[in-house]
């Protein structure tokens, strides 16, 4: 008996979760698509069939749907920087892995690198700057690898890293799954594209 009221329990814990994040991710791609501020919590909840009520069943607030978003993509960035440690023969070739796979990621996954810092408040904010921080620094850390053993054209590192990253937000704004070109299609391109910019 005992075990079945665990088992329950540990059900109702996993549909709960598994729903959250659906609400999550459908919030995310409205957030893509018709911004932050347009997009209301009555849009929210009608894109998954919820009530509003029910809505707020799984989330408290739209910022903490934005704060989630934010969060759900660092961890994926995250695991993806963890995934090419000890590959590559050099730091152009590591980046390149961790390019595609945040480019893959992007399309695969329907995730945003969202811009909308600024409506985040107090320990929400600070929270999503840290983690984008530390991504930033993981990524610069590669680049001054490859300017260090010379496959990577020597200039401000920090800078290098801004403008790689520009490129992936703006992903957000123009990728459309079902077009012409595949997500996978789109990752070489942008992979291709970054090796011709900062390769020596």
């Amino acid at each position: 008996m005992a075990k079945q009221n665990i088992d329950r329990a540990f059900n109702r814990e996993a549909q709960y979760a598994a729903k959250r994040r659906a609400v999550i991710r459908s919030a995310a791609a409205a957030f893509r698509r018709r911004g932050y501020h347009n997009t209301s919590m009555v849009l929210i909840a009608k894109s998954l069939g919820l009530s509003k009520a029910a809505l707020y069943y799984y989330v408290k607030s739209k910022e903490e749907i934005l704060y989630e978003c934010h969060m759900m993509i660092y961890d994926a960035m995250d695991a993806a920087v963890k995934s090419v440690r000890g590959k590559g023969d050099t730091g152009l070739g590591k980046l390149q892995l961790l390019y595609g796979g945040f480019a893959n990621l992007l399309t695969r996954d329907g995730l945003g690198l969202l811009a909308d810092v600024d409506s985040l408040k107090g320990e929400f904010q600070a929270t999503v700057l840290k983690r984008r921080g530390a991504i930033e620094r993981a990524v610069t850390r590669i680049v001054k690898q490859g300017m260090g053993d010379g496959s990577i054209r020597k200039a401000d590192a920090k800078v290098t890293v801004f403008f790689l990253m520009g490129a992936l937000n703006w992903l957000n704004v123009w990728y459309e799954p079902g077009g012409r070109l595949s997500g996978e299609h789109i990752a070489e391109a942008f992979v291709e594209q970054m090796s011709a910019g900062i390769k020596t």
